[in-house]
């Protein structure tokens, strides 16, 4: 997959939706076709750099989630028959930040690694794509190791990629990867604010030391604050979280 657009979309909160690059071009040939209208490549790549990049949009708050790790975490806190609600996760990560778009990043276990998960997975994700203005990219894995491939890689490009384009001025991430310190310190050299969520069973105290602000939502009170955790940090303690249990479990 390659960039994605965004555009002009009244039912979305931010008023945005994103749509992949090769999605936008495709309905562009295709209505130019109906309308007997000849577009190429290169006019298109014509329009497109004579324009002067737009200025950064210093209000617009962008969430980049590790999907997998965050399904990963959630189903080792509540057990593999049950899953914590993404509506309501987002509903208690708003009050904390204030938040435009959702970018979530994961891949689907095959079918050795599921066994029990099948269905979990599955109305998890589900709950994801159905929440407004959550843009989901699928990855992949390996047929033989089962190993997940490029989705880490695709998010921490996006990451750079909005900051420098100016598509936010704020970047809030929520994983326990500490391959993505990188992408944060990048767009932190270019002036742009950066933060941190995690479970309290998949926390990176790198990233937590690289942002701003850092915060752990401390399901089940799991996390324990050390001595060597950033001054930056704050644990937000949730008791009673949405938890959506499967039928017939």
């Amino acid at each position: 997959m390659g960039s994605y657009y965004y555009l002009d979309d009244p039912e979305s909160e931010s008023g945005s939706s994103p749509v992949f690059e090769d999605d936008y071009l495709s309905a562009i040939f295709s209505i130019a076709k109906k309308l007997k209208l000849k577009i190429t490549d290169k006019m298109i790549l014509d329009e497109v750099f004579k324009k002067k990049p737009g200025k950064t949009n210093k209000k617009m708050t962008n969430l980049y989630i590790d999907g997998t790790n965050l399904f990963a975490g959630q189903n080792v806190l509540f057990g593999p028959h049950q899953y914590l609600s993404f509506t309501y996760l987002m509903k208690e990560i708003k009050k904390i930040i204030r938040v435009d778009k959702v970018f979530f990043y994961a891949s689907y276990m095959n079918s050795k690694q599921r066994k029990k998960l099948t269905t979990t997975e599955a109305l998890f994700y589900r709950e994801v794509k159905e929440t407004k203005n959550v843009f989901f990219y699928k990855g992949h894995r390996s047929p033989t190791t089962g190993k997940e491939k490029g989705v880490d890689v695709h998010m921490a490009v996006d990451i750079v990629k909005d900051a420098l384009l100016g598509n936010c001025g704020q970047v809030v991430v929520m994983t326990g990867d500490a391959d993505l310190i990188y992408p944060i310190e990048v767009v932190k050299f270019f002036g742009i604010s950066t933060k941190a969520l995690f479970l309290p069973n998949r926390f990176s105290a790198g990233i937590a030391h690289g942002v701003s602000r850092a915060y752990v939502l401390n399901f089940l009170t799991k996390f324990k604050k050390g001595k060597k955790d950033p001054p930056q940090m704050r644990i937000i303690s949730i008791k009673n979280p949405r938890i959506i249990k499967i039928r017939g479990r």
